[in-house]
């Protein structure tokens, strides 16, 4: 089984350096929203909603700028204009399908519900599913770095041999 997971691993080795960096990614962005948000509360008196939200617009700027440049060193072939215009248009794509997942979960399906528990399913649905759509969006706009392409062809042709 560990062989197993060893072989899946290297064979989506992008994958995979995608989804830690996103990872990573999501508590920073959470550890920076909830930290400047207590900080603006306590000691500059801020009102909790404005705190909340200049909190979350850092968190999600500092998480971007940080699987940006993370990203073009472990997973895209490097940083230049274009990629950066990918990288941010389509971060912004996914910003506006979490929101609109956000919309449907908690409006739509639990009609306004309150709780943890319709907070939690609807930031679940509105993290995974936009994640999916950068990668798969991102992994086709941008090139992979030149040993993930050596190490995918490599996989498909030991697969053809068998």
């Amino acid at each position: 089984m560990i062989e197993t997971a060893k072989k899946w691993i290297n064979e989506h080795k992008g994958f995979v350096n995608y989804f830690l960096i996103s990872c990573f990614v999501t508590v920073l962005d959470i550890a920076v929203s909830f930290g400047l948000e207590k900080c603006l509360v306590l000691f500059f008196e801020a009102d909790a909603s404005k705190a909340a939200l200049a909190g979350n617009a850092a968190g999600v700027i500092t998480g971007f700028i940080v699987q940006y440049f993370l990203c073009t060193k472990k997973v895209y072939a490097g940083s230049n204009a274009k990629t950066l215009i990918i990288f941010f248009l389509t971060w912004l794509l996914s910003l506006g399908l979490a929101e609109g997942i956000i919309y449907v979960v908690r409006t739509l399906i639990f009609k306004d519900a309150d709780g943890v528990v319709y907070f939690l399913v609807g930031k679940a649905f509105s993290i995974v599913i936009p994640f999916f759509f950068t990668y798969f969006l991102r992994k086709a706009l941008i090139p992979s770095k030149p040993d993930e392409k050596n190490e995918e062809k490599n996989v498909q042709e030991g697969a053809g041999n068998e």
